[in-house]
């Protein structure tokens, strides 16, 4: 412990006692505590007021350690003389909250599913209401003095993530954490994280603060002799509009997001920590909250990117240019003042990014008396409750993606369209493949403690669900794995091929997995827990840290499945992935192609949604968040290729198996060919008037069942000399449409939702014709329709490009 003799306000002289030791209590300012009479007190003042007075009484000795995330002690810095305890900087939350215990009652954190999932539900009040669960038991939690996250030594009210990465290329390793390939899909996605971690039931606090991860174009973990420390993203000004900003643009601009985590790459020559162009587009998004490095990208500015040669210059570069309030790491603890006493920034830039974490503080209510605050109330029953396990259900059923649904003969005793899906329960059923008995492969890692004793033994199995339903009906169901994920070879194809000949049906479990162990999860087999680079069959796994080599299946599997198929019987195959894996040698089978759910990482309740998904108990299917390409692709697309516009993605014309937005249905839907449009014609100038489309959709099926409509503009005539083919601007979920019933859809168009790149970055209302096109998804002409919309006027900046 520590005294600093300081000057407040050139008026009082007082003696501050700081210490790195972590204090008992969670606010500061308790009533009656003998430190309620300082101003930053005083809940009559403004936030701004409060925060001033605060850190004019703060030595500037112990400034950096507040800027410190995780930095073991440096980071835990407190103010006993001043009643302000110390603040955890850097909890993660990916999919769950992610905290390291459950309650003595036995509830854990719930752990959702994965980032493409959330995707793939294409459903705005579903991602919003998974974000409040997170941050509901983020409160608790932090209210019950579980200062342990994810194993480390804290938790706070700020959640690093989501992540909004968009998945430009399908080796990246942390597509499983991010989502979609589209920034309008990602930007609502990042929305909806947002308001529900951020907007709870009491409107004057944040109830926790976002943290959208990692701004920015960081997609690449380790590949073509590059890391995600050493690379530099070449994307030009078109680029950076069209693509790489627009979902975190959304979630600042609309939606307040309050934090932000700058990543480790560098942007044309610049560390994205240190750049005054990353800093000037958050300002002219209006952001107002804190921005974190990376784990220590702020060393990386002058480490790995030799930007400048000194941690000094870089901590300054970060705080000053970049905007880069709290380092992940020790560089500023170490670094920072050194920086400011060699004059490469000032302790007015130190102060700067102090008082944006403490009015987080603030805003969250840590300085305020705890009696009235709804967040206080959380506890240890706000857990893992059942509301809670039924919204994870119901996201896992809304994220799985019906591929493919051919006919076969012998199924068509069962499904009178002849159709290998839905299954009927009672029957003979083989679950086959490595994935047949997944449990921590449906979850992954990122996440908390997910049973009791700290095992994945409380996670149902696809095998285990399947047998529920199946056996309750008098039908048997065996398993057989066949196959590792990546290794042992044939030698349990002989019992797999025995166990498809003996059944009605073969449910066939493949995919891939993450390795390593970077969430301490448990669970994870012995040969994934690390990243083997020097092993080939490592290439077809994905992890942080890791991108994957190939695309496909891992050949064992591959193998698998052909024995399968080849004899004969109805087969089911799901996939477990976060990136896209190719299986379109299985979808081409000469004589046994099968049906096909893509299941992405679905998560704690995702077995049991495959399960019922399978036996059409629900009807509710996603469509895919991201184009899934031919396994060749990756011999003509380099990782180093961070431009989009080379055939990368639906939005510049990817060759794709499965292309973006594809789902099915076990129902059919047809959209009214003649949608009423309240116009036709939309005006440069003219940012607020709409266009309303209305369009009738018409459940023509025997099933109910729930209808994603999607909204793209193309354009068909314009002068621009670079522009998408085509563009999502909207979309919309329509649950439970009954069965030979019709609803109608709207959607608004107006000139914002039509902007387009100029080359120099410029967002522009350009005149000309376009398309609006309304889609299902389903691939067939009874589910699109089209509108043929004029802009009329000169072209028109709408958004500058911005200037740092």
């Amino acid at each position: 412990m520590m005294k600093f003799l300081c000057t407040l306000q050139a008026i009082v002289c007082c003696v501050v006692i700081a210490s790195t030791r972590a204090q008992p209590g969670k606010t500061a300012c308790v009533p009656g505590g003998g430190y309620d009479h300082f101003p930053f007190c005083n809940t009559s003042l403004s936030i701004d007021d409060r925060v001033r007075d605060l850190l004019g009484r703060i030595p500037d000795e112990t400034k950096p350690n507040l800027l410190t995330a995780r930095g073991g002690p440096h980071g835990q810095q407190s103010y006993p003389d001043l009643g302000v305890p110390a603040y955890y900087w850097g909890s993660n939350c990916i999919h769950s909250s992610m905290f390291n215990r459950c309650t003595d009652t036995g509830r854990c954190s719930t752990s959702f599913p994965s980032g493409p999932s959330w995707a793939a539900t294409f459903d705005r009040a579903l991602m919003k209401s998974m974000a409040a669960v997170i941050a509901k038991e983020q409160r608790a939690a932090f209210n019950m003095g579980n200062f342990s996250d994810n194993g480390s030594e804290g938790l706070g009210l700020e959640c690093w993530g989501p992540v909004i990465n968009l998945n430009r290329d399908p080796r990246w390793g942390r597509n499983g954490e991010g989502g979609a390939e589209d920034p309008y899909l990602m930007g609502q996605l990042g929305m909806a994280w947002t308001e529900g971690l951020q907007n709870g039931k009491d409107s004057r606090y944040l109830q926790v603060a976002v943290t959208l991860k990692h701004y920015d174009a960081n997609s690449l973990e380790s590949s073509d002799g590059f890391t995600r420390h050493t690379v530099d993203a070449s994307i030009s000004k078109y680029v950076l509009s069209d693509y790489y900003w627009k979902q975190f643009k959304a979630a600042i601009r609309d939606s307040n997001a309050k934090g932000v985590m700058c990543s480790y790459n560098s942007v044309n020559g610049v560390p994205t920590c240190g750049d005054p162009l990353m800093k000037a587009a958050r300002d002219a998004w209006n952001f107002t909250g804190y921005v974190t490095s990376d784990s220590d990208a702020v060393a990386d500015i002058y480490r790995t990117h030799g930007f400048v040669k000194t941690a000094e210059e870089a901590s300054c570069i970060a705080i000053r240019d970049g905007g880069c309030d709290v380092n992940s790491g020790n560089t500023y603890y170490s670094s920072l003042l050194e920086g400011v006493s060699q004059g490469h920034c000032t302790m007015d830039d130190v102060d700067a990014a102090v008082a944006h974490t403490l009015k987080l503080r603030f805003e969250m209510g840590l300085f305020d008396p705890v009696e009235g605050q709804t967040y206080w109330s959380y506890g240890k029953n706000d857990i893992g409750t059942d509301d809670d396990i039924a919204l994870n259900l119901e996201a896992a059923q809304e994220s799985l993606v019906l591929v493919r649904n051919p006919t076969h003969a012998r199924a068509s005793s069962d499904n009178s369209s002849g159709a290998i899906l839905p299954l009927t329960a009672g029957k003979k059923i083989a679950v086959i493949g490595p994935h047949g008995n997944a449990t921590f492969s449906l979850i992954q890692i990122d996440t908390g403690i997910i049973c009791p004793d700290k095992s994945m033994g409380c996670v149902k199995t696809p095998f285990d669900a399947i047998k529920d339903i199946n056996d309750a009906q008098g039908g048997t169901t065996t398993f057989v794995q066949g196959c590792d994920l990546l290794f042992n070879g044939s030698t349990g194809f002989a019992d797999a091929v025995t166990a498809a000949k003996n059944a009605d049906y073969v449910v066939l479990a493949l995919g891939i997995t993450s390795c390593g162990n970077w969430g301490r999860a448990s669970g994870i087999p012995e040969n994934l827990q690390h990243c083997a680079s020097n092993v080939p069959e490592y290439g077809y796994v994905e992890a942080e840290a890791h991108d994957r080599t190939y695309i496909d299946l891992p050949p064992v599997q591959h193998a698998l499945a052909q024995a399968v198929l080849a004899v004969g019987t109805p087969t089911v195959l799901f996939t477990l992935n976060g990136g896209m894996v190719s299986v379109e040698h299985e979808l081409a089978h000469a004589t046994n192609p099968p049906a096909y759910i893509e299941a992405f990482y679905p998560g704690m309740e995702g077995a049991k949604a495959l399960a019922t998904s399978m036996f059409g108990q629900v009807n509710k299917w996603g469509r895919m968040p991201y184009t899934v390409y031919h396994a060749d692709w990756i011999n003509d697309n380099s990782m180093l290729d961070h431009d989009i516009t080379h055939k990368r993605t639906y939005r510049y014309g990817a060759d794709a198996v499965v292309p973006f937005g594809y789902g099915l249905s076990y129902t059919t839907f047809a959209l009214g060919s003649s949608p009423s449009v309240s116009a036709n014609e939309l005006y440069t100038d003219d940012l607020t008037t709409d266009i309303v489309i209305s369009v009738n959709v018409s459940n023509t099926g025997n099933k109910n069942g729930d209808v994603v409509l999607m909204a793209y503009m193309v354009p068909t005539k314009i002068l621009l000399p670079q522009y998408p083919i085509k563009s999502l601007f909207d979309f919309e979920r329509v649950s439970s449409i009954a069965a030979q019933s019709t609803i109608t859809a709207t959607f608004h168009v107006d000139i914002k939702d039509l902007l387009l790149a100029t080359e120099t970055g410029d967002l522009v209302a350009e005149p000309g014709e376009y398309t609006v096109v309304i889609d299902d998804g389903s691939g067939s002409s009874a589910g699109s329709v089209s509108v043929p919309i004029t802009i009329i006027g000169r072209r028109t900046v709408v958004e500058p490009f911005p200037q740092p």
